[in-house]
């Protein structure tokens, strides 16, 4: 995300559509400057979905064997907080996107969503993070992983969805402002490996 300050600043400064709104989903870390001028902001934070498990071959009866699909991964957790801003120009918050996690290959569960936050640079604020969900499982009527955690955000700390019994499916992202998602677990293998899970997040809208 090299050149995401210098992006973000430039975008959420000059006026019109879009103005004062910066949204990252690719994984990495940035920097956001706070625009001349701006009296409040909303950040969204998602976490990375879990990668969905790998099938599993197993046997009914002696010489009678039978796939089973692996289980979703669970979804990235969710913060919100919704900040005054007053004599703040030109200070920056930090943040991070989390990471889908990988799928699973055949009979091994898929790898956990890594965490999204945003937190201090030179504007103060408490640390909202939001953790990515698990990987799903690999085995015989395998289940989603759990969704990840919150914590953080002074309006909304929610955990994602996940951990439905025996569910191929990715667990879905939690909805936030605007109907806007991230951090779906990848689908389960149906024969062999599981899906990746999708990256996480963090979402910037400031008033003027």
């Amino acid at each position: 995300m090299s050149g995401a300050t210098l992006v973000a600043f430039i975008n959420g400064s000059t006026g019109g559509a879009g103005a004062g709104v910066y949204d990252f989903t690719e994984s990495g870390t940035g920097s956001v400057a706070i625009p001349a001028s701006a009296t409040g902001v909303t950040i969204e934070v998602w976490g990375g979905g879990g990668g969905g498990g790998g099938a599993y071959i197993g046997f009914i009866a002696p010489g009678e064997p039978e796939i089973f699909s692996g289980g979703g991964g669970g979804g990235g957790g969710y913060s919100k907080s919704v900040l005054v801003l007053s004599g703040d120009d030109g200070k920056t918050i930090n943040f991070t996107v989390g990471s889908g996690g990988n799928g699973g290959p055949y009979g091994t569960n898929g790898g956990g969503g890594t965490f999204s936050n945003a937190y201090s640079g030179t504007y103060t604020l408490t640390t909202m993070t939001a953790n990515g969900g698990e990987g799903g499982e690999a085995g015989a009527y395998a289940s989603q992983g759990d969704g990840g955690t919150a914590t953080g955000g002074d309006t909304t700390n929610t955990t994602g969805n996940g951990g439905a019994p025996f569910t191929q499916a990715g667990a879905a992202g939690v909805a936030g402002d605007d109907s806007l998602t991230a951090g779906a677990g990848g689908d389960g293998g149906f024969s062999f490996e599981g899906d990746p899970g999708f990256s996480g997040r963090v979402r910037f809208v400031f008033t003027f």
